[in-house]
């Protein structure tokens, strides 16, 4: 596994007790520690401290006590990491991953979390870009030539015979303006008119409506768009499936095998996703979305902090807000409540939530521990003022 890895680095939630063989970059987003190359962000935040200077606490979304480490294995190679040189590091590590693997003869499975597109964004990328791009697009083209990278490796060592996924994670984070990207036609009308943004952190279409490219020469058709409903929840169940194995019997996976949409087979992907509040409204993790086919119903509504800082009020909905994406991708009119296509969607939505309601009830179930200690603080060298250390 090599990039961005946000279970943490301590004890069993570090990638090599996590079932990867090799891990190389950081624990977690490269925003959450100071760095000497800090790069751009909104608002800016400062270079670690050097010398004996104390940790300067100027914004309230910086990091500045502990430098942002890097690691390879269980060991801080890097402390601060160089944000200037990551992209590079990463492309060099996976391609050499990459020629390893295909030696030796053996299937291989390699994750790539990249650092783009979050901030801070890396100075260098605006310096090396040619034509003057601002930042974010710079960036843009950085990482076009990383997942380049990686695929002409693949292309010359195995192309026959492996698959290549991109995906993203999350729509744009809006209070960071120009640095956050844009949310395309799924602009989330309803909500922007009522305060905050429907990007990053919400259920709005802006917020988790993500690109997915996949590649196999052979297997993957080419210059072909489904409109199948799949989820990052799929990549598991489907690589798993591509590799002649099968799931646990123990666990309920909310993720499908998608190897037949993928191969141009099928246009059935999920009929049924439920998405969790992500910060912007609500308890963080509950159930407050339900998307059946191209309709999609609102229990819990918010807008996540805008660039201009104004946030959207939680509002709950009982009946929810119910919208047809097929006619309105920009979410800007529900559906009448009186209507009879309203009427007609309701009873199975409900149905739908009480049931996944009921199924994570009697499912085995676990909590994150966010607690923090100073012990497992990653540190090469606590005498250092923010941990700094630099090796070989």
């Amino acid at each position: 596994m090599i990039g961005k890895w946000h279970l943490g680095h301590h004890g069993s939630y570090h990638p090599n007790f996590r079932g990867f063989d090799y891990y190389f970059g950081i624990p977690y987003s490269h925003d959450m520690g100071c760095t000497d190359t800090p790069g751009y962000n909104h608002p800016p935040c400062p270079a670690c401290p050097r010398g004996g200077r104390p940790s300067r606490h100027l914004e309230r979304d910086c990091y500045t006590d502990v430098a942002l480490p890097l690691y390879e294995n269980l060991y801080i190679v890097e402390q601060p990491v160089n944000l200037s040189s990551l992209a590079q590091k990463y492309a060099e590590k996976a391609t050499q991953f990459i020629q390893h693997a295909s030696a030796s003869g053996r299937p291989f499975l390699l994750y790539v979390g990249l650092a783009h597109m979050h901030v801070p964004l890396s100075r260098t990328q605006l310096s090396a870009d040619p034509r003057g791009r601002r930042p974010y697009g710079a960036g843009l083209r950085e990482m076009d030539s990383l997942v380049g990278q990686i695929k002409d490796k693949v292309d010359r060592t195995a192309k026959e015979n492996t698959f290549l996924w991109f995906t993203g994670d999350n729509g744009p984070w809006a209070q960071k303006c120009e640095l956050a990207g844009s949310v395309g036609p799924f602009t989330g009308s309803w909500q922007t008119h009522q305060g905050g943004s429907p990007a990053k952190q919400t259920t709005w279409e802006g917020g988790h409506r993500v690109p997915a490219l996949a590649y196999w020469p052979g297997r993957v058709p080419v210059n072909v768009t489904s409109t199948a409903l799949l989820s990052v929840l799929d990549i598991f169940p489907t690589v798993v499936a591509l590799a002649g194995a099968s799931l646990p019997q123990d666990r309920h996976f909310d993720g499908l095998d998608a190897s037949k949409v993928l191969f141009g087979r099928s246009q059935m992907g999920h009929g049924v996703l439920f998405h969790p509040n992500s910060g912007a409204a609500g308890e963080y993790g509950a159930l407050q979305t339900v998307r059946l086919g191209h309709y999609k119903a609102f229990y819990i509504s918010g807008g996540a902090k805008a660039c201009d800082g104004a946030v959207g009020p939680e509002q709950l909905h009982e009946p929810p807000l119910i919208f047809n994406l097929e006619d309105d991708v920009a979410e800007a009119v529900p559906l009448d409540r009186g209507s009879a296509e309203y009427q007609g969607v309701l009873p199975r939505v409900r149905e739908l939530l009480a049931d996944v309601i009921l199924d994570i009830a009697g499912d085995n179930t676990s909590r994150a521990d966010y607690t923090h200690h100073p012990s497992v603080t990653p540190c090469c060298n606590p005498h250092h003022v923010a941990c700094r250390c630099q090796t070989p």
